[in-house]
This record gives structure tokens, C-alpha cells and sequence, in this order.
């Protein structure tokens, strides 16, 4: 019980790390403040995952190019797989490096293999020594009863986050079939574009109550995922996707 609880805190606590370093850099990409990660709480578990990872397998060696192409290969395994089961789960391109050189299906990039296989050196010979003596330190039962503090916390945040996602999902579903029969007149018309059609789309039937209300819904949630992640690309209802994010990013009241 105690080494799945220690382990535990090891993946929330690299997750934690993980969050704190894609929200910096985000932010100052932004010039704001940006929540980057898939919960709504201050972690990014592929992070954590990918730390666990690397410490479980190469975490008794010492050699830095081991540590470097083991950990870079490793977390970009892990960073793929990923994007693919996400893809699977909630039929969405979170995240899309095609802009980058080097990048394979647009899911991972030499420039992020590069920094993990650096991060996996620092990990393994500098934090996560100094994570152990902390975690060794502490009595068992506070290791046990944090651990499982957490885990509640997570799973309550994994849980509301899906169910939103799920929601979202049918409301984007609605917001397309709208949008849909309002386009089909003009489907043959070359000269007319879409993003020309999305904005006309407001000022049609189409455009009922019933669909006004979908674009005000859950605003917060809305919000925080389209910030974090700008190139989300909805496989199924990516035009209601993409309108209802310049909605709430324009701050339009309708």
C-alpha cells in the first residue's frame, strides 16, 4: 500500500510540474494567463505519466545519453499513444505540431523529443533524489492519507471533465446539424465561403433559441479548454467547434 501511495505522489507531483511548465510557457506565448492541461485542477498527467515512465525504467541509470534518447523516446512513445486514445475517446485533435519540422502526424516534433530527452536527465539525476528524500521523510500514514486525498480530488476532476466533454459533444452535434441545413442551399455556390456562411449563420432560422442558449452553456469549462488548447480540431462538428470558440473568446453576448 505504501509504495502504490508513494508512487502516486510521484505521478501527481511530476504532473504538477509538468502543468506549471506548458502554463508558464503558454502564458507567455499568450501574454496572459493560460490553464494548459486536459482537468480543470493544476496538473498535466501525461507529464506525470511520462516521468513515472522514464524513473521506473531508467532510473538506475547515470549515463546523460542513455537518460537523454531513452527518455526521449519514452515520453514521445507515451505523448503519441496518447493523442491517438484522445483522438479515439472524444473524437478531437487536442494538440498539432504539422507547423513544425520533423513531426510525425502532427503528434509529435523533434522540438518537444528534444526537451523531454533533456527533462528525463534532469528528472532522474537532480529532482527526483531530492522528491525521494522528501517523500522518505514523511511518516506513513501522512504518505498514505495524501495519496488518497488526491486520488479523490482526481478522480472527481476526471469525472466532471469527461462528463463535460460529453455534453459538449452533443451540443456541438446540435450547433452543426443547425448549421448544416442552413449551408446545404449554398453548398454548390463555389463563391461563397464558409467562415461567410458561419457568420450569416447568426442572423438565420437556423439560428434558434434552442441554438443560442448551446453558445452560453457551461462558458468556464468552454473557455479553459479552448485557451488550452488553441488547435483543438473537432473531427465531427469542427465548424460548431470553431464558432462556438470565437463566441466565447469574442466575449459576444447574443
Amino acid at each position: 500500500m505504501l509504495n502504490v501511495a508513494t508512487w502516486f505522489l510521484y505521478l501527481v507531483f511530476y504532473s504538477f510540474v509538468g502543468w506549471v511548465y506548458e502554463s508558464a510557457l503558454c502564458s507567455v506565448l499568450e501574454k496572459r494567463f493560460v490553464n494548459r492541461g486536459f482537468l480543470n485542477g493544476p496538473v498535466c498527467p501525461v507529464y506525470g505519466f511520462g516521468a513515472v515512465l522514464v524513473i521506473a525504467t531508467l532510473g538506475s541509470f547515470k549515463n546523460v545519453a542513455v537518460l537523454f534518447f531513452g527518455g526521449m523516446l519514452l515520453t514521445c512513445s507515451l505523448e503519441f499513444v496518447t493523442s491517438l486514445l484522445l483522438e479515439k475517446l472524444f473524437h478531437a485533435k487536442w494538440w498539432d505540431y504539422s507547423q513544425y519540422r520533423f513531426n510525425l502526424q502532427g503528434r509529435i516534433c523533434l522540438q518537444g523529443a528534444l526537451v523531454f530527452g533533456a527533462l528525463s536527465v534532469l528528472v532522474v539525476l537532480f529532482i527526483h533524489p531530492f522528491v525521494m528524500g522528501v517523500l522518505d521523510a514523511m511518516p506513513d500514514n501522512v504518505v498514505i492519507g495524501l495519496s488518497m486525498t488526491l486520488f479523490l480530488g482526481l478522480f472527481v476532476d476526471t469525472a466532471l471533465t469527461v462528463r463535460h466533454l460529453l455534453i459538449l459533444d452533443g451540443r456541438l452535434k446540435e450547433i452543426q446539424e443547425a448549421f448544416n441545413r442552413f449551408a446545404e442551399p449554398y453548398a454548390k455556390r463555389a463563391e461563397v465561403l464558409k467562415s461567410t456562411l458561419l457568420e450569416k449563420f447568426e442572423e438565420s432560422e437556423y439560428f434558434t433559441e434552442r441554438i443560442r442558449k448551446l453558445f452560453s452553456l457551461s462558458r468556464f469549462q468552454d473557455i479553459r479548454l479552448a485557451r488550452a488548447f488553441p488547435r483543438l480540431r473537432h473531427f465531427n462538428y469542427n465548424d460548431a467547434w470553431q464558432k462556438l470558440k470565437k463566441f466565447l473568446l469574442n466575449g459576444k453576448e447574443k
